[in-house]
C-alpha cells in the first residue's frame, strides 16, 4: 500500500469521527516528508491531529528489519481556544519517530523541553489511547491515534519516577482540566 493510501485512510477516519472539514497547516523538516496538522474545532475546544506520522512504521533505528506489523500512529492534542501556535508543537512531536527513531506507545512521556505554546507550563505530555478507533490499513498494522495529555515539566519529571499511571490518577483525583495549557501543575506531594 502506498504512503498516500495510508494517509487517505487516516484522514477519512478523522472526517468520520469529527464530521466537519478541518483547518490545515503543513510543516516540513529536513530529510522528512511534510507533516500536516489538522485542526477540528468543537465548541471551545480545538483538536489538533497529525497527518503524516503514520506513512512509515515506527521502528527502533537499531533494528535491521522492518516488518508490516511495526506500529504506526498519529497524535491528537486537544486544547481550549485560543491555542496559539500549538500546531507547530504537535508537528514537532509527530516528526520525532522519523527524525529521532522514537517508537511511541501508550504510557510514554514526551517532552519538547519548551512550552507547547507561549506562556504555558506544559512542555509535553503523556500518551494515551484517543477516542478515535485504530484505523485499519490493508496489509499493515492498524494506525493508532495517540491522545497527548498535556503535562507540565514538573509533572513529567514526577512521572519519570512514579510512573505515568500515577500521574494520570493524580489528574483524575484533582479533576484537572487537561485542555487548559495555562494551568498550574497538579499537586504532587
Amino acid at each position: 500500500m502506498a504512503d498516500r493510501d495510508v494517509l487517505t485512510a487516516v484522514e477519512a477516519a478523522y472526517l468520520q469521527h469529527f464530521e466537519v472539514a478541518p483547518d490545515r497547516a503543513s510543516v516540513s523538516f529536513l530529510g522528512v516528508e511534510p507533516i500536516e496538522i489538522l485542526r477540528y474545532a468543537d465548541g471551545g475546544i480545538d483538536h489538533f491531529l497529525s497527518l503524516g506520522m503514520s506513512r512509515h512504521a515506527m521502528v527502533d533505528p537499531a533494528l535491521a528489519v522492518i516488518d508490516s506489523e511495526s506500529p504506526r500512529g498519529e497524535l491528537m492534542l486537544s486544547a481550549r481556544t485560543p491555542p496559539g501556535d500549538l500546531w507547530k508543537s504537535v508537528a514537532i512531536l509527530a516528526a520525532a519517530p522519523a527524525v529521532e527513531g522514537v517508537v511511541y506507545a501508550v504510557g510514554n512521556r514526551i517532552d519538547l523541553g519548551q512550552p507547547l505554546v507561549a506562556g504555558s507550563r506544559c512542555t509535553g505530555g503523556i500518551l494515551q489511547r484517543s477516542a478515535l478507533r485504530p484505523v485499519n490499513v490493508a496489509g499493515l498494522s492498524d494506525v493508532l491515534v495517540f491522545q497527548v495529555l498535556p503535562a507540565t515539566a514538573n509533572e513529567l519529571a514526577w512521572a519519570r519516577i512514579h510512573g505515568t499511571d500515577s500521574l494520570v490518577a493524580r489528574w483524575k483525583q484533582a479533576a484537572t482540566e487537561l485542555t487548559d495549557l495555562m494551568r498550574e501543575s497538579v499537586r504532587l506531594i
